[in-house]
């Protein structure tokens, strides 16, 4: 048996990251998600450009905040970035969602668990409370984006895998929702959903439980096996984590100067950033296949075209 394939995954987030039941604040507000994969048997060779700019950037006294940096600082660092990334030839990856989009989506579900309610109000059985537990942005973009590191590697044959995941400080509830997302992804375990209700003609609580499972066909299941996953969240001081906050930043940015004309259209196609200029870095698969069903489908935007 091959030793699996280790890889450095640095990531970070930008934009919207908060809950669906909150609609977008301006147009075409979204959240965006971006990473940079580095094979662990290469770091050696190719984190010292990025390590440099850690140097290069930090100020004598004082940590590096980008936000602290001066604007003709800030161009200075994002061109540093582009550079070390395009002469690194490491591939980049983004996943993008429109809040509104995800608060529609919220919305349709939370009008079918209503109706469903009122269709067995007359029921001898009585539920609880209505309770509303809407999804995170936050956990959908980190879900994404691991679809897409998965999926990458699956079309490079690299179909056992171990992974480091780099990211800035994280909350340890949201690391592990992260952690919950990436194995939920290579599960084939059903999902069950349990509730509970009160039998007024029986005096009793009856229970019961839905239980999901999606089988897939041979040709789309997933082969990639992912032998350890490791979350690291750095402090400070590594290039790599540095150059995903750049990126992930500029991507927002771009997705905030879209004309209007594409203010609504998809956002995770290699059209939606061919104006980046990390284009060629971020166009990292052979087959991007016929369109992205979740942020681009399932989250759509309301006024997409």
């Amino acid at each position: 048996m091959t030793e699996p394939t280790r890889i450095i995954f640095a990531c970070d987030e930008s934009g919207a990251k908060g809950y669906a039941d909150q609609d977008e604040q301006f147009p075409g507000e979204v959240g965006v998600f971006a990473g940079i994969l580095m094979p662990e048997s290469c770091a050696g060779q190719k984190l010292g450009p990025f390590q440099d700019l850690v140097a290069k950037y930090t100020p004598p006294s004082g940590k590096l905040h980008i936000a602290d940096l001066l604007d003709e600082q800030k161009q200075a660092l994002r061109e540093d970035v582009y550079a070390a990334i395009q002469n690194s030839g490491l591939p980049c990856f983004w996943y993008a969602i429109h809040v509104a989009g995800f608060h529609r989506r919220y919305k349709e579900e939370q009008q079918l668990l209503d109706a469903a309610r009122q269709a067995s109000a007359s029921s001898a059985v009585k539920r609880g409370s209505k309770r509303s537990n809407p999804a995170s942005m936050h956990e959908a973009l980190f879900a994404g984006i691991y679809a897409h590191l998965v999926a990458f590697m699956e079309e490079r044959g690299k179909t056992d895998v171990c992974i480091e995941v780099r990211s800035d400080q994280i909350d340890a509830p949201i690391l592990k929702d992260f952690e919950k997302a990436a194995i939920d992804l290579l599960s084939m375990a059903p999902t069950v959903s349990q509730s509970s209700g009160f039998d007024t003609a029986t005096r009793s609580v009856v229970r019961g439980q839905v239980s999901i499972q999606v089988n897939y066909p041979p040709e789309l299941a997933i082969q990639t096996v992912v032998h350890e996953l490791v979350f690291n969240p750095i402090r400070e001081g590594d290039g790599l984590v540095l150059a995903a906050d750049v990126l992930a930043n500029s991507l927002n940015h771009l997705f905030k100067s879209r004309a209007p004309s594409e203010l609504y259209g998809d956002l995770n196609r290699p059209e939606a950033i061919a104006s980046h200029p990390l284009a060629k870095s971020l166009d990292a698969f052979h087959d991007w296949g016929s369109g992205d069903l979740v942020g681009d489908r399932l989250y759509r935007h309301p006024l997409a075209p």
